[in-house]
């Protein structure tokens, strides 16, 4: 280290204030909340070795005056704590676990910062056990000068080489205090908790299908699962398909492994698009923009209503998970990359030909209006097909949809709608002797066209 005393010396050194001022700033409450949830995770693959779920949970708890997390996952083991999982960003040297979702090195800090200023870490593992304390402004008020500062953090309490450590007692509590302004207010607003459990529904819904029950405030997160609709005309593409990849340094790495699922599900203009799992773990959510497939940059229309049936699902995953294409914040696709470059392409194929049937089925549906046909073929195979979850799908195909039928010959039918008040409309129906409402249109026409109408 240079002497103060040297007079080329720049100083260059973030003061800790700026360093946690820029590491939170950008990131929202719920997902600083879900970064930790994601360590969970990581400590159920750890526990599990990427087996089933059952059994472990993960409770979150919010108050105005703490925030708390605590889960039955495993535990931290010391070693993990002492030379990884406190430090500010990922060493190449880190101990990885295959399929992790936390490995940018920045999410657990992060959160600690973003939502208090005092947090402790109490977790025992299968081998060790610690507890931490932080008082976030002590820590914060030692020195600045390079040469004397502590980044550091100190274990209050720690055993190694344990054995025989029941299964029910391996896991990890988190307490943060002293909440930063604002936190614990939006913990107390019900609309807050809402969109919290809505995203964590959202990003963990394969690790719930897997078992791992997770509740906030003592409420069980519910999940939607991956479904497509299938029958025998009706059936969603399935790309399964393995990338290599080498690190800069010509390293060799585990493949990525890629699942495109492409289809229609349940119409809903929100819920309609891409969604991509790096691990998963959702990245992307119902995306409808050129980040996935949409818009004339694609060769494709923009996303509307007509496709609020579609549904796309892309599963990224690896043993290296920084091999993935996710954003840091784990909210987003990194565009870049090149394995994603090579998945769009896919994406793009097997999404046309969905996209070429709901055409059809809209096409259908406005002759239907216009009266050029009685009969819906398209929307009966829609309605009629069985939902079933797209990662039990496990033999490649393309997508399969009904033919269409040409336009029946005859006359043209007309769909008429008018709307009268409710006492009047049902007086009508007892002089007409009918029950529904497609009945008084009907007659009230016949016998309009037959008193009034020409011969």
């Amino acid at each position: 280290m240079p002497e103060e005393s040297n007079p080329k010396w720049i100083k260059a050194s973030p003061t800790k204030a700026f360093f946690i001022h820029m590491l939170t700033r950008d990131v929202p409450l719920t997902r600083a909340i879900l970064d930790l949830i994601d360590n969970c995770i990581d400590g159920a693959i750890r526990e599990r070795d990427g087996g089933k779920y059952d059994g472990l949970w993960v409770r979150v708890e919010l108050s105005r005056d703490e925030f708390r997390i605590a889960d039955n996952c495993g535990g931290i083991p010391v070693k993990i704590a002492r030379e990884y999982a406190f430090r500010f960003g990922r060493p190449e040297d880190a101990q990885e676990t295959s399929g992790s979702i936390g490995q940018f090195g920045v999410g657990m800090k992060r959160s600690f910062f973003k939502l208090g200023r005092y947090f402790s870490v109490e977790s025992k593992a299968s081998d060790s056990s610690f507890t931490l304390n932080v008082d976030v402004d002590k820590w914060m008020q030692h020195s600045d000068d390079e040469r004397t500062s502590d980044w550091h953090f100190e274990f209050d309490s720690v055993a190694e080489n344990l054995t025989d450590v029941p299964s029910d007692a391996k896991g990890t509590i988190i307490e943060i205090k002293r909440l930063r302004d604002g936190v614990g207010d939006n913990f107390e607003v019900e609309q807050f908790c809402t969109r919290l459990a809505d995203e964590i529904s959202a990003a963990h819904s394969l690790s719930m299908d897997r078992g791992l029950a997770i509740s906030v405030n003592g409420i069980p997160i519910r999940h939607t699962p991956h479904n497509l609709l299938i029958s025998t005309n009706l059936k969603p593409a399935f790309v399964q398909k393995e990338y290599a990849r080498t690190l800069i340094d010509g390293e060799a790495t585990p493949p990525v492994k890629v699942k495109l699922y492409a289809g229609v599900s349940e119409r809903s203009l929100h819920d309609g698009g891409w969604y991509i799992f790096c691990n998963g773990r959702l990245v992307l959510r119902a995306d409808q923009t050129s980040t996935t497939v949409w818009g004339p940059a694609h060769n494709l229309r923009q996303y509307h209503p007509d496709y609020a049936y579609f549904r796309g699902f892309a599963y990224f995953d690896s043993d290296h998970a920084a091999l993935l294409p996710w954003t840091t914040t784990k909210t987003g696709v990194d565009v870049d990359s090149k394995i994603y470059r090579m998945v769009q392409q896919e994406m793009i194929e097997i999404t046309r030909p969905v996209l070429d049937f709901l055409n059809r089925l809209e096409r259908e549906r406005r002759d239907r209006e216009n009266g050029d046909s009685v009969d819906e073929p398209l929307q009966v195979e829609v309605k009629n097909a069985v939902e079933t979850r797209a990662e039990g799908i496990t033999i490649a195909q393309g997508f399969v949809a009904p033919a269409s039928f040409p336009r029946p010959t005859g006359p043209r039918y007309q769909k008429i709608q008018y709307t009268k008040r409710a006492e009047l409309v049902e007086k009508v129906k007892k002089l007409l002797g009918v029950t529904t409402f497609t009945a008084v249109g009907e007659k009230t026409f016949d016998y309009y066209l037959e008193n009034k109408g020409e011969d």
